[in-house]
């Protein structure tokens, strides 16, 4: 909802609701919503917006949802209709208005009372609910709302038939690989109760439009009004930047006629530009409107002006989408994430959760989130806090493949409905900037490997709705959309040109596989693959007993609750050796996670820009599972990937190209080295330094090239060999680049770490050597004083996971040879200097606790 800021309002969120369970419709035999009701026995406290099963909770009466095995216990709960009741009080400034009560999120199918008056019902999460109800408030004392809560509508898990879907409702609660079956319902959004005169504002939509040379802008605006009768209407809509009015213009409505247009004139706006490419300045149109010369109803809309457009990618095939990001003019890679729900109980509304994940995000130069079509249509607050980080987003409507058959539905009752709803929720989000296009869901697909296009009735349908309400925003009918599903070696050796916007794998391939997937694999634009591990140690002792954690097996139920898909035994035995304790198999799981999506992320930086970007699988999780594949987990709190995909989305970034991870029975090292720049800068000297180490530090080999590096280009730059005679069982490759300018510190640097064995059992028997930590202010001072490298430096917020605040590190999971020394900001965030506490070790250190 576009911000009210005149008149009266009245927010009814918070925590002086009463929540109750009813078998069916018991609750209306025994006039349960009526304001003299004698039911008045198991009322319990409740928050809105938020979730029953943390108000059960928080009441006593349920066990922990996130721990082991314990939401089996409460599926009981969507089955249940619930009642949501609460009393208040208006004011005077009420009387004598349009009053009207809007519900912004309802999950799933509603009924509505206010002093025992039917209101209406409602059935849809993602629409508002809204009632004129003037004449049905006590202006004198006290209101009683009712609300009405159907039980769960049934659907399908991640497992099922995508044409049977009749809702369009969040599926991942009804069991997916990354959340256990947790099905949500109650009001999940803000409640709030609002007065206008006799005209209202419906919507205000803001379109601006750049001339070619960016230098001058069109503001373009479409303003809907209603009115309780035929009135003319005063209508005046002020351009603010920075808070300071800009341009003001005035006119006469008429109100429920058409919308009333106007347009702005603005020589040399300030553009909006994607996280690392520019600013992310924000304007406001203000409209205010009058009736009978009183004012009636106004809107506030934050914009941005920035023009996007796709592109062709570079020796594409002609039958493809363009997918090359271009902003402002500017060719943008796609640095991207998944994301996800931040909870499964996505009505708790965890401001402070969501712009910690946010700023992670920001922080590790992400441009772009896909909003995946099992989760949500976010909340406001989701798209607002993008706006300001300049993280676009990639929108899709929520449905999602099942498996078994995959196709969007057909049934045309269920199509109209769906239409209806998508017009209000494109009307709602087409404001934001950070919106950059709408898609119909994610991997639906005609067969096992071919993609929908538009043509299915349902897909039609939502493009017809982008056309109409939002069209200068692109519609891609799925994700992947093509021209076959999987990126995978088949289809590379079967049409190499048919690989355009792809998915996968998710999974590890392997030492050598891994490698040579990459390696040999090109496509379009990877809109979705990943690559499993444990979640941290923390958040797995937080979740599991200790009697559970160790040996990781399917076998074991708790594990099989919390990781089903991606408990991969066999495979991290090839690659890991026998692993012999519940800590070194978090790291070596997490070492092949962070390892296998950072390289498949430089492959794509090296084929820019026949490649337009990557967008792994996934950044976040909704729920504590104990294996997936998530980058920050449930407590947001970083796993190793998280920070191995920030380097390889740094502005500047080398890398290497190798075959294997293990060069057992080889006797010489060989990588391409490559540099990578997204920037506008050139480099006009600059210099790579190769070094190959072994685990005493002793360099094996080392190489130092000058080179110039180009603008929004990646190259190769050498081979760099070595003779691996002599060498330990582990090596490190080491690179750094810098320029003349920055002499004294790298501008880029990037580490492998390779084995000679046939698997990366000899990282869990390193040597031990030591650290030494120093702080001054927010720097810590990390040096390595032993005699053998530190793999795998490793950086982590001590407190308890549900501590209030963060912390942020500039640099983490990184090896330091002996005598470096590596200096990283550690930003606390809300937290008290005397409640500050770090954790620093390497794998082959002690640990080390910094507070204060």
């Amino acid at each position: 909802m576009t911000d009210r800021t005149t008149l009266v309002q009245l927010s009814l969120d918070g925590e002086d609701w009463l929540l109750k369970e009813f078998y069916g419709e018991d609750w209306r035999w025994r006039n349960s919503h009526l304001p003299n009701s004698r039911d008045g026995r198991g009322w319990r406290a409740a928050t809105v917006p938020g979730s029953i099963y943390d108000d059960l909770q928080r009441n006593g009466e349920i066990p922990d949802p996130h721990f082991e095995m314990n939401t089996r216990l409460l599926e009981w709960i969507p089955a249940r209709t619930w009642i949501f009741k609460r009393n208040f009080s208006v004011g005077t400034d009420f009387r004598g208005k349009y009053c009207w009560l809007r519900f912004e999120g309802i999950d799933y199918e509603a009924e509505f009372f206010l002093n025992g008056v039917t209101l209406g019902t409602h059935r849809g999460m993602y629409t508002p609910a809204e009632f004129e109800v003037s004449t049905h408030l006590n202006y004198e004392g006290d209101n009683l709302l009712v609300v009405v809560i159907s039980h769960a509508p049934d659907e399908m898990p991640q497992v099922g038939r995508t044409s049977r879907t009749r809702t369009h409702k969040s599926r991942m609660g009804y069991w997916w690989d990354f959340c256990p079956r947790f099905v949500q319902i109650g009001i999940w959004d803000s409640v709030t109760l609002y007065a206008t005169g006799k005209a209202w504002i419906i919507d205000v939509w803001v379109q601006p439009q750049l001339n070619t040379d960016f230098s001058r802008a069109t503001i373009n605006a479409t303003i809907e009004l209603a009115a309780s009768t035929a009135i003319d209407v005063g209508v005046e809509c002020r351009l603010l930047f920075g808070g300071e009015v800009i341009s003001t213009q005035q006119q006469v409505s008429s109100a429920n006629d058409k919308p009333l247009k106007l347009s702005f004139e603005l020589d040399q706006p300030q553009l909006w530009y994607p996280n690392g490419y520019g600013a992310q300045p924000l304007y406001t149109l203000d409209v205010q409107i009058s009736a009978n010369a009183e004012l009636s109803d106004s809107r506030q809309v934050n914009f941005g002006i920035r023009k996007i457009e796709f592109a062709p990618n570079d020796n594409a095939a002609v039958d493809a989408y363009p997918y090359v990001l271009t902003i402002n003019g500017h060719k943008v890679f796609i640095k991207g994430w998944n994301w996800v729900p931040q909870d499964a109980m996505y009505g708790l509304p965890q401001l402070d959760k969501l712009d910690r994940l946010l700023t992670l995000a920001q922080h590790a130069h992400v441009n772009m989130l896909r909003v995946w079509g099992g989760g949500l249509i976010e909340k406001e607050a989701f798209y607002a806090r993008c706006d300001q980080l300049g993280i676009l987003v990639w929108q899709e409507f929520i449905f999602s493949s099942a498996g078994i058959e995959n196709l969007p539905p057909s049934d045309l009752t269920f199509i109209d409905m769906l239409t209806d709803e998508a017009a209000q929720i494109v009307r709602r989000k087409r404001n934001h900037p950070s919106l950059a296009l709408w898609c119909g869901g994610n991997e639906l697909q005609y067969d096992e490997e071919k993609p929908i296009d538009g043509n299915p009735p349902l897909i039609a349908a939502l493009h017809a709705v982008i056309r109409q309400h939002d069209p200068d925003r692109v519609f891609l009918p799925s994700s992947p959309t093509g021209g076959v599903f999987s990126f995978s070696i088949e289809n590379a050796e079967r049409d190499p040109d048919s690989l355009h916007d792809v998915h996968g794998p998710w999974e590890h391939q392997g030492l050598t596989k891994h490698y040579t997937l990459y390696n040999t694999v090109r496509c379009l634009l990877h809109s979705e693959f990943g690559v499993e591990g444990l979640t941290n140690l923390r958040t797995l002792e937080h979740t599991i007993s200790a009697a559970n954690r160790f040996p990781v097996t399917l076998d074991n139920p708790v594990w099989h609750h919390l990781g089903a898909w991606w408990v991969k035994e066999r495979q991290w035995r090839e690659s890991l050796g026998e692993v012999a304790n519940l800590e070194s198999l978090v790291r070596a799981t997490q070492l092949l996670q962070a390892d296998g999506v950072r390289y498949a992320i430089e492959a794509h930086r090296r084929d820019m820009y026949h490649n337009s970007g990557a967008l792994p699988w996934q950044f976040n999780e909704p729920y504590p599972m104990a294996a997936c594949t998530s980058a920050v987990d449930y407590y947001s709190q970083p796993k190793p990937l998280y920070y191995a995909v920030a380097r390889a989305y740094a502005s500047l970034q080398i890398s290497a190209q190798f075959a294997t991870q293990s060069w057992l029975n080889r006797d010489q090292f060989e990588a391409e080295l490559w540099v990578s720049n997204t920037a506008s800068t050139i480099y006009e000297s600059a210099t790579i330094e190769a070094r190959l180490y072994n685990l005493s530090g002793e360099v094996i080999a080392s190489q130092l090239t000058s080179l110039v590096i180009g603008a929004n280009r990646s190259a190769k730059i050498i081979t760099f060999q070595a003779s691996l005679q002599g060498v330990d069982q582990l090596f490190l490759l080491d690179l750094k680049l810098w320029t003349d300018a920055h002499q004294s510190e790298s501008i880029a640097r990037n580490q492998y770490l390779f084995t000679c064995t046939a698997d990366l059992s000899p990282l869990l028997a390193l040597t031990k050597t030591t650290l030494l930590i120093s702080r001054q202010a927010d720097v810590l001072t990390i040096r390595n004083i032993g005699k053998h490298i530190a793999i795998l430096v490793w950086i982590e917020d001590k407190r308890e996971l549900e501590s209030a605040g963060c912390v942020y590190f500039s640099d983490n999971y990184f090896s330091l040879v002996p005598g470096e020394t590596r200096r990283v900001r550690a930003q606390w965030v809300e937290v008290a200097t005397t409640e500050r506490q770090l954790s620093i070790r390497a794998w082959n250190s002690n640990e080390i606790i910094v507070t204060g």
